[in-house]
C-alpha cells in the first residue's frame, strides 16, 4: 500500500512539475461558508474593546471568491454582541464588509487574508442606527488582527485527499465563485 502511495505521490509531482496549472483542490463559496461559519462558532470568544467586555450571541459569515475576476475575497460578517455597560446589557447588531488578498501559508498549511480593505461598517442598538466608519484605531487593528489569525481554509492532515498537498509548495488562483490549489513549483 506504501509503495502504491509513494508511486500515486510521483506521479502527481511529476505531473506538477510540468505544469503549474493543475488544480490540485477546488473549493467553492459555499465549501469556505460552511468552514468558516463552524470555526467562527469554535473560536470566539468574549473581548474588551475600549474597556467595554462584548459577548457574541451570534455570528453570521458569508465570502464571495473573486468579485468581478479582482484578486481578493469579501467577507460580510454581522454579529449580534451584548456589550455590558455597568450592569446593564445592551444588544447590538453589527456588520462589516471587509475585502482582503488571500494567501497560502506553508508552515501553517492553510490559506490565511492579508491587506484588508474596509468597505462598510454598521452598527444598530441602543436607538442609534448607522454608519461606523471611518472605524476607530483600536476596533480596526483589533478587527485586523483577528481576521489575520483566523484561516479561511486549513488543510487537513486526516483527510486522504490532504495528505498529498501536505507534501508539495501550494499557491492560489480565485476564478470567480471558486478557490483552487495548485502546485507552486518554479
Amino acid at each position: 500500500m506504501k509503495k502504491l502511495l509513494g508511486m500515486l505521490l510521483m506521479c502527481v509531482l511529476v505531473g506538477c512539475s510540468s505544469t503549474n496549472q493543475m488544480a490540485l483542490l477546488k473549493l467553492s463559496q459555499n465549501d469556505l461558508n460552511q468552514q468558516l461559519n463552524a470555526q467562527l462558532q469554535q473560536r470566539l470568544t468574549p473581548i474588551k474593546l475600549a474597556g467595554v467586555p462584548l459577548q457574541f450571541r451570534s455570528v453570521q459569515l458569508q465570502n464571495q471568491i473573486a468579485p468581478e475576476g479582482r484578486s481578493v475575497i469579501r467577507v460580510d460578517l454581522s454579529a449580534d454582541i451584548a456589550a455590558q455597560i455597568a450592569v446593564i446589557q445592551l444588544p447590538l447588531q453589527t456588520s462589516f464588509a471587509i475585502e482582503a488578498e488571500p494567501y497560502f501559508d506553508q508552515q501553517r498549511q492553510a490559506v490565511y487574508l492579508r491587506q484588508f480593505k474596509l468597505l462598510d461598517a454598521k452598527v444598530a442598538g441602543a436607538g442609534y442606527s448607522g454608519k461606523l466608519k471611518p472605524l476607530s484605531a483600536e476596533l480596526q487593528q483589533w478587527l485586523q488582527s483577528w481576521l489575520s489569525r483566523q484561516p479561511v481554509y486549513q488543510l487537513d492532515p486526516n483527510k486522504l485527499e490532504h495528505q498529498l498537498l501536505l507534501k508539495m509548495p501550494l499557491k492560489i488562483q480565485l476564478k470567480p465563485g471558486q478557490m483552487v490549489l495548485t502546485p507552486a513549483f518554479d
